[in-house]
């Protein structure tokens, strides 16, 4: 699957080559589990992550979700049926959580790519109790047997 990195302010905090790995590496992941629309994951092209400051994902949330808070990732799905979608993520909210978890930022920005992708491809953890536990079981076993 190819990652296109857009930047409106942000400088990406890992390497668009390492982000390229991560991504396919959570796909085939997911490639070889049952999950939730795995057709779309198989066909999809693209993945497009763009980095944004706090001010920026304020905004957008303020528009999308009706939080006025920065949050540290959103997806929005895409007309194009090659394109998996694409993730904003808020590197000022990754970077505090990185802190406050105690890893790295590359674990956080990797948790969270597995979290967008999962929403991208039909998982809400808002949706109902049932729903949470299942995407953070994915989630979490996606992370663990990535190595983090």
């Amino acid at each position: 699957m190819k990652v296109i990195i857009v930047n409106p302010s942000e400088k990406p905090p890992i390497a668009s080559k390492d982000l390229q790995i991560l991504t396919q590496k959570i796909c085939d992941y997911f490639l070889t589990k049952k999950l939730k629309n795995k057709s779309f994951l198989k066909r999809a092209k693209e993945l497009t992550l763009v980095f944004l400051n706090a001010s920026e994902m304020k905004k957008i949330n303020r528009q999308f979700r009706n939080k006025n808070k920065p949050t540290d990732i959103l997806s929005f799905s895409s007309p194009d049926l090659q394109s998996l979608g694409e993730l904003l993520l808020c590197v000022d909210v990754l970077k505090k959580q990185a802190k406050n978890q105690k890893h790295s930022l590359k674990s956080e920005i990797s948790y969270m790519l597995i979290h967008g992708i999962l929403h991208l491809l039909g998982y809400d953890h808002e949706v109902s109790p049932q729903e949470e536990k299942t995407m953070f079981n994915l989630q979490d076993n996606c992370f663990k047997e990535l190595g983090f």
